[in-house]
């Protein structure tokens, strides 16, 4: 038997410098304002914690603070090699992989120098640069240090690998408000070059009855006995910004924001689901919180975006796909009602949602969508006639009378008939006008449209002669135009009936299709 041949597997140095690509200064700048966060949960979350990050572009340095308790020296391992982890992992951490902290601040700068002093006052610094990274060596040399205030950790980066703007820290400012929100309170608190960040949430949704956001959760177990827990909700939107494109999936994991307005295919967004991305959706928003083990999380090594073939996203993509194509296509019925029937309801309850389980995931089921409430006639009519007040706007007046006589009617106000037959007799005479004036067989001068005017009987000839408008719908026309006179120039009070603003809405209803081809179906 030939003896088994060593080999030597120790990494050399340029594993820093080879898993630094994805790297950028908001990813950098999150890592380790994870790491810090991950420090106060281990340490029991004890008192406030107060992570301070400065970004200094005239002199193109990085600092980030905090006051989670220190790293005492026998730990100091954790901030220094790549894969060196704590062993007490919890469901609450969002660093795993031994290699964020280490790697973000060397893909920022060529210097990176590290103070951390406990609360004992025991106090060390170290650094890493180009002649620590270029040696074979992995020890690393420390040194007291109390530069810092006792429970400090402070990471310093210079010599920057790409410089920022000032534009930029107002992007990262954006950024941190967005991806901490969830932790932001009374208890922790992170600060911008000296500016707390702002708690920027997506959950500002609508709550139009029939159509009210929903929830549900799962609970699933990639691994036999540690579960993830997995909470979706969608729903209609209130904070619609289209330049921002702020709709689609969002996806937390451990309460810290992943990746915010997804809309590529991997959630649903493609044709015979969610739709391809369009504005007509962007009411739709679907928020995907995941908890557990870190290692468990589907995110990439970044946590810059999602791991598309994560065994956890796998389980959960049909629900996904499902709530994001219900909303979506809710957007799209209601693109034009927006203001009346969405943005209005800000207050309401979120509906609890059974979604269906799925052991695969690769089934996509489609959740049932609400019944779309039917327009109102009002309404009904405008849209039909859209096309027809581009052509002819003069139409567009008669139109609108008649869809507001059509409200009143339908209201509580006791003299409804009167204000409704008012409204019709008075807009029905301008669109009379109207009509002769734009119509080509014959011309009538201003002088003789004010003498046509004198008498209605005249006005109803003249159409009479020029339309396929029948002799029965001219003398109906004739007969409520004297009762408007009567109404409104005699000492007597006339009644209008139910029956006579029905007979006389029918006529200006079947006179004003003739005459302007619009459309007015009940």
């Amino acid at each position: 038997m030939t003896k088994p041949i060593h080999v030597d597997a120790t990494p050399q140095k340029r594993l820093f410098l080879s898993i630094i690509a994805d790297y950028d200064l908001k990813t950098s700048v999150c890592e380790l304002v994870d790491n810090a966060l991950d420090h106060w949960t281990v340490g029991g979350r004890i008192g406030a914690l107060k992570i301070e990050v400065f970004l200094s572009p005239d002199r193109q340095l990085v600092t980030v603070k905090d006051n989670a308790g220190g790293v005492p020296q026998d730990q100091i391992q954790l901030l220094i090699a790549p894969g060196a982890s704590r062993d007490d992992i919890s469901t609450e951490m969002i660093g795993n992989f031994g290699v964020g902290g280490k790697r973000a601040g060397v893909a920022l700068g060529e210097l990176v120098e590290v103070y951390t002093r406990t609360a004992d006052g025991s106090g060390h610094k170290f650094q890493i640069d180009n002649d620590w990274l270029r040696s074979d060596d992995w020890s690393m040399d420390l040194s007291e240090s109390v530069d810092i205030e006792p429970g400090e950790t402070k990471i310093v980066i210079s010599k920057l690998r790409q410089g920022f703007s000032h534009q930029e820290i107002q992007e990262i400012y954006a950024h941190l408000s967005e991806t901490y929100a969830n932790f932001l309170s009374n208890r922790c608190s992170i600060l911008l070059n000296g500016t707390p960040l702002d708690r920027i949430k997506f959950d500002s949704w609508a709550y139009p009855e029939d159509h009210l956001p929903i929830s549900g959760k799962t609970t699933l177990f990639p691994e036999s006995e540690n579960a993830v827990n997995v909470r979706i909700t969608g729903g209609l939107i209130s904070d619609r910004a289209p330049k921002e494109n702020n709709y689609g999936v969002y996806f937390y994991c451990n309460s810290r924001l992943i990746l915010a307005h997804e809309k590529s295919h991997h959630v649903g967004f493609l044709t015979g689901h969610a739709g391809v991305p369009h504005p007509d959706a962007s009411l739709c928003r679907v928020i995907v919180e995941i908890t557990g083990l870190p290692s468990l999380m589907p995110w990439n090594s970044s946590k810059s975006g999602m791991n598309w073939s994560h065994p956890v996203f796998l389980e959960i993509r049909e629900r996904v796909f499902s709530t994001a194509t219900r909303f979506s296509k809710l957007s799209r019925r209601l693109k034009n009602d927006r203001e009346t029937v969405v943005y209005p309801f800000t207050q309401g309850r979120i509906e609890p949602f059974d979604f269906q389980n799925s052991k695969t995931g690769k089934e996509i089921v489609a959740l049932p969508l609400p019944r779309a409430r039917a327009k109102k006639y009002a309404q009904r009519i405008l849209d039909d006639n859209e096309a027809t007040f581009v052509k002819k706007p003069w139409s567009r007046g008669i139109v609108e009378a008649i869809a507001v006589a059509d409200t009143v009617l339908r209201g509580r106000t006791l003299t409804k008939t009167r204000i409704a037959f008012l409204l019709l007799d008075s807009a029905f005479e301008i669109s009379l006008k109207e009509y002769l004036v734009h119509q080509k067989k014959k011309y009538f001068s201003d002088e003789d449209i004010s003498k046509l005017f004198k008498s209605r009987k005249k006005v109803l000839d003249e159409i009479k002669g020029l339309t396929s408008v029948t002799q029965g719908e001219i003398d109906l026309a004739q007969h409520y135009a004297s009762l408007r006179n009567k109404m409104v120039h005699e000492r007597a009070t006339v009644d209008i009936l139910g029956a006579d603003i029905e007979s006389y809405r029918n006529v200006v209803q079947n006179v004003t299709k003739k005459l302007f081809k619009v459309k007015l179906d009940s």
